[in-house]
């Protein structure tokens, strides 16, 4: 169950939920056609046609609707919609008026307003970012290092993950975003600026900089000098839509694949970490933002006051090795032809993918209503600015064995200091050597072979999921004394050898512990009834009842322990939005039984002391204490009674 649990946590941060769906277009815009060619080689006039046979192969498959428009030369080249907005009312989809969410796209808006008021002088990359917060809130945020709104921008601010309260199914569940802020603190957990961990919280923290700084909402701000000024009239970043509520009459039907076939009906997300995701608009619209940063060479740039500030906007921020794929200012850098910035988004029911190739002045942009999408969104944009050819990789030079760097790893993005901690172990990432100088990663089912072009430096050359182009292209292992220290992705992507105290053997056991002690007290309270019926006749003293009484407590005690955290578990499996406050009165329990177990332990060994019982029964009674001793120690190491 633990390993299932991780294998959906892993999943749910890199995109991976792929499940299978049929094929029909629904709307096409007439365009100007022109000449010339995509940045990976399909000439225009052949382009809505590959892009139509690509998107067949998965309609209605992976999603019921998507919208695609491609901009080129500061126009619009492609708008076409496919399949539908709306199932049941039969609603295609049309990319200039069908509102879709667009998840962590929205980020893009929130590094775009920061860049705005940089190159307005308030605001600098480098300084503290508590400079610019109010006091009271500062303090409020104990954070353990600086952060800098550049740290923020590449993801690396120290933060871990953090999977509660991110999306709610209703504006009533809503925070406000300060208290939000306050509420979710994500643990700060390494060294800031030496990895890249992808951070919704780091986003919305940014967000509230640009709020304090301008002294308006964020959502305000937003509109008023992006949307506004770019004439995005469909779209609004406000989680309640108050600011443009027809938006809502247009807005596409969210779906979960159905298992069994076909989609389920899901839910609108809203979000209170709204400059993280809370973006909903048009296709059309989105377009306008990616013609508008891909102006034409001395072109005003309408969003800023001159070309300096997108120039710094584009140019690398995290990145090791002057050559890897990493983030410029919060955009994500993309293998391809060309230099391709972008990013994606996923809500509980909308997936979404966004790039830019600034050099061709080429963009595009792609909108889905299902969850966690993930054919149509990579390979469109693998179809289109992917590389023209595959080079092959020939090391040009004596390297180090690939056995160096085979090993267990873990994301830098992972669930510090709460209870889900223990998910992330349970599905590691594993690099195995195939190769002097091969290796394959694989991510559960997921498989990439790497091929080392230079010392420690690993290029993707085949995968059975577009997840490893899109995220893990490149990987850098970082050595210290021979052994890998760090495994540098960036865009958020970062992983990291196993710590100390998480090592495999360490994992093993926690597993065993797991699995034993839940199967023990599963078990026992059925045992202990069937004793009670055969000794039903026999007459007992005071003491042997007193006793007995204890010792049933002891096993009560443990099994509704295992039951109340199998059940927080299962909750979550069955919801991965929860709200922390829906799952906390299942960690608070956890106080109550151990105060319970240590004073059955104490009445129960006392009047032990006072019988005669059997040798077969004393075994028992010290495999239930090392069972609970065992059980709660595991609780207390992975964070089952962290209730803040």
């Amino acid at each position: 169950m633990i390993r299932r649990i991780g294998l959906i946590l892993t999943i749910s941060i890199i995109f991976l939920t792929v499940f299978g769906l049929s094929t029909k277009l629904s709307f096409a815009m007439e365009l100007k056609k022109i000449n010339g060619e995509t940045p990976s080689g399909i000439p225009f006039n052949e382009m809505e046609e590959k892009v139509d046979q690509y998107v067949a192969q998965y309609l209605d498959k992976t999603t019921p609707g998507a919208a695609i428009v491609v901009v080129k030369d500061g126009q619009v080249i492609l708008s076409k919609g496919y399949g539908y907005a709306d199932i049941e009312k039969q609603i295609p989809v049309d990319p200039s008026k069908t509102v879709f969410e667009w998840g962590s796209i929205s980020k893009l808006f929130t590094w775009t307003s920061a860049m705005q008021l940089v190159e307005q002088g308030k605001l600098d990359l480098d300084e503290d970012i508590k400079t610019y917060l109010p006091s009271d809130f500062a303090k409020k945020l104990d954070f353990q290092q600086t952060v800098t709104m550049r740290d923020l921008m590449n993801h690396a601010a120290g933060f871990g993950d953090y999977a509660f309260n991110t999306i709610a199914f209703s504006k009533e569940r809503l925070f406000l975003l300060e208290e939000a802020l306050l509420l979710d603190k994500s643990k700060q957990y390494y060294k800031v600026g030496t990895a890249s961990s992808y951070s919704n919280y780091g986003a919305s923290l940014a967000g509230y900089v640009v709020e304090c700084i301008s002294k308006q909402p964020f959502h305000d701000y937003e509109r008023e000098h992006l949307f506004n000024v770019l004439g995005m009239n469909n779209t609004t970043g406000n989680p309640t839509f108050d600011d443009n509520k027809k938006l809502l009459e247009t807005k596409a039907k969210g779906y979960l694949p159905n298992p069994d076939g076909g989609f389920l009906l899901g839910n609108w997300s809203y979000v209170s970490h709204y400059p993280a995701g809370s973006i909903n608009g048009t296709a059309e619209d989105l377009a306008k933002y990616a013609i508008a940063i891909t102006p034409e060479k001395g072109q005003k740039v309408p969003l800023f006051d001159n070309s300096d500030a997108l120039e710094t906007m584009f140019s690398p921020s995290y990145s090791l090795e002057g050559e890897m794929v990493g983030t410029a200012h919060g955009f994500f850098e993309y293998v391809g032809e060309y230099r391709t910035l972008g990013h994606g988004g996923n809500t509980a029911t909308f997936s979404s993918q966004f790039a830019i190739v600034p050099e061709e002045r080429f963009g595009i942009v792609i909108l889905t209503n299902a969850t966690a999408e993930m054919d149509i969104l990579f390979g469109v944009q693998e179809l289109l600015v992917g590389k023209k050819h595959t080079e092959s990789k020939v090391p040009s030079e004596k390297l180090p064995s690939s056995k160096e760097v085979d090993g267990k790893y873990v994301p830098f993005q992972r669930q510090e200091g709460n209870f889900l901690e223990f998910a992330n172990y349970q599905n590691l990432y594993t690099v195995s050597a195939t190769d002097k100088n091969e290796i394959t990663m694989s991510i559960g089912q997921y498989k990439g072979t790497y091929v080392q072009t230079k010392p420690y430096f690993y290029e993707l050359v085949k995968e059975n999921s577009l997840i490893f182009r899109n995220a893990y292209p490149i990987l850098q292992f970082k050595m210290e004394e021979g052994k890998v220290k760090q495994i540098i992705v960036g865009h958020g992507m970062d992983l990291s050898e196993l710590p100390s105290d998480r090592k495999i053997p360490i994992l093993i056991a926690s597993v065993l512990v797991l699995l034993s002690t839940t199967l023990y007290f599963l078990i026992s309270p059925l045992l202990l009834l069937i004793l009670k019926f055969k000794n039903r006749k026999k007459q007992l003293g005071l003491e042997n009842k007193k006793f007995n009484f204890y010792y049933s407590m002891l096993i009560l005690c443990g099994t509704t322990t295992v039951l109340n955290n199998l059940i927080c578990i299962a909750r979550i499996m069955m919801n991965k939005f929860r709200t922390f406050a829906e799952v906390k009165p299942h960690l608070l329990l956890n106080y109550p039984l151990l105060l319970c177990t240590v004073i059955a332990a104490f009445f129960s060994i006392k009047y032990m002391r006072k019988i005669d019982i059997s040798g077969k029964r004393k075994v028992l009674y010290f495999i239930t204490i090392i069972s609970l001793t065992l059980l709660f120690a595991l609780l207390i190491e992975w964070n089952f009674f962290i209730v803040v």
